[in-house]
């Protein structure tokens, strides 16, 4: 995450480098999250965290995809994730989450 989406995201300001790079943090949480949970069905009895941790970053990722989709189409949201160089940190995106929840941000 640039230096500048950083003073956005205390502003509360939302931009689409911003968002595209909390998408970019999802995704490694998610794809890790069901390697373990498919890992360790079969030998650890509670493997449930790793799938409860996976649907709530999913559900991050549908949160933050939602403000993007009226200005890109999927198959372009997809795109500039996969090729985002600087991801947000997790704290950065559970920032971002609580401004949507609380609908306290400006689009920009």
């Amino acid at each position: 995450m640039t230096r500048q989406d950083k003073e956005n995201l205390q502003n509360k300001k939302f931009t689409d480098t911003l968002l595209i790079s909390c998408l970019a943090a999802c995704e490694p949480v998610i794809s890790k999250n069901a390697y373990l949970e498919k890992k360790w069905c079969h030998d650890y009895k509670d493997y449930g965290g790793y799938n409860a941790t996976r649907l709530e970053w999913m559900g991050y990722r549908e949160k933050i995809r939602s403000l993007l989709l009226p200005i890109y189409s999927m198959k372009m949201i997809i795109q500039m994730t996969k090729g985002c160089k600087d991801r947000a940190t997790q704290k950065e995106v559970l920032e971002v989450i609580s401004l949507i929840d609380k609908n306290d941000y400006e689009l920009v």
